[in-house]
């Protein structure tokens, strides 16, 4: 099944959204090359409200994650809103009251995205959740979970980094390398499904592929709590995609409030001739320019 789309551009980006509903950014193109999102029309699963289609792409949820609530049907919704620069889409109200927003403006110069997450509460009670921004990327590629921002510790004694492991993580795991500042993980392999967070105060995702490195960039609280063990960041991988998701912490969303959760995308070609020793400076520069 094929669902309406529309398109956003700059002379280095497009952009490919859901034009009603969703809300879903479905493709991403530099220089006219391929969709670096990834494209999953047979990930489909059976829910209260009827089927749940997961179609690739970035999408909004709100953590913690639970099933059936977190795969309500979304493709029926309101239209897509064009702005300068790019488009507001929206979605109906889900059985919990929530709806959700994504405000999408290009850099008119930069191949970079500005994504404005919004999670409203339309119902009688109040919600406790965090938004949840996940961006499924083509799989083959390799994707960057850093640990820490550079930075000394405050305290060179005490812990400052935390990794999370979901029930169905493998370990050993041969995709997975664990660094001082980073953990890799190699897409390219096969393997069955995983998952890792981590709780850093860096706020970036990194996925390299084709040439090409995704950055998602999003703000850090330290003095907040954050879903699945204090994760704000997280990765997910299997044989069809690998997702790069940020966490905002988590609140009691009252009645008729708002809570909004903004990242910044970069996309830009790689250069090759960079080794793993200088990864994450180089990387973690790149995020820097971002904020």
């Amino acid at each position: 099944m094929t669902y309406p789309t529309l398109s956003i551009a700059t002379d280095r980006l497009r952009l490919t959204v859901l034009a009603a509903g969703g809300p879903r950014i479905l493709g991403l193109q530099l220089d006219g090359g391929p969709n670096l999102l990834a494209e999953t029309p047979a990930a489909r699963w059976a829910t209260p409200w009827g089927e749940f289609a997961l179609l690739g792409g970035h999408r909004l949820w709100h953590a913690p994650e639970a099933f059936p609530r977190s795969y309500w049907p979304d493709l029926a919704g309101p239209e897509a809103e064009l702005i300068d620069n790019g488009v507001i889409l929206r979605s109906a109200v889900d059985p919990g009251g929530i709806a959700k927003t994504i405000a999408v403006t290009l850099d008119p110069v930069q191949p970079r995205v500005h994504l404005c997450h919004t999670l409203t509460n339309h119902g009688l009670w109040p919600v406790e959740l965090a938004p949840w921004a996940i961006t499924q990327l083509a799989p083959g590629g390799v994707a960057i979970l850093p640990l820490h921002d550079g930075q000394p510790p405050a305290n060179p004694v005490a812990p400052h980094r935390q990794i999370a492991l979901w029930p169905y993580t493998p370990l050993p795991d041969p995709r997975l390398h664990l660094t001082a500042d980073y953990i890799l993980i190699d897409t390219s392999l096969s393997g069955p499904p995983a998952k890792i967070g981590a709780h850093s105060p860096a706020g970036w995702l990194a996925y390299l592929h084709d040439g090409v490195v995704f950055l998602k960039q999003a703000a850090y609280h330290p003095d907040h709590s954050y879903p699945d063990r204090n994760s704000n960041l997280e990765i997910y991988y299997d044989q069809g995609c690998t997702e790069l998701e940020t966490l905002a912490p988590l609140l009691r969303l009252e009645p008729g409030a708002a809570v909004t959760h903004d990242e910044v995308w970069l996309v830009a070609p790689w250069p090759s001739h960079i080794d793993r020793e200088d990864l994450f400076k180089t990387l973690a520069k790149m995020a820097a320019e971002l904020v």
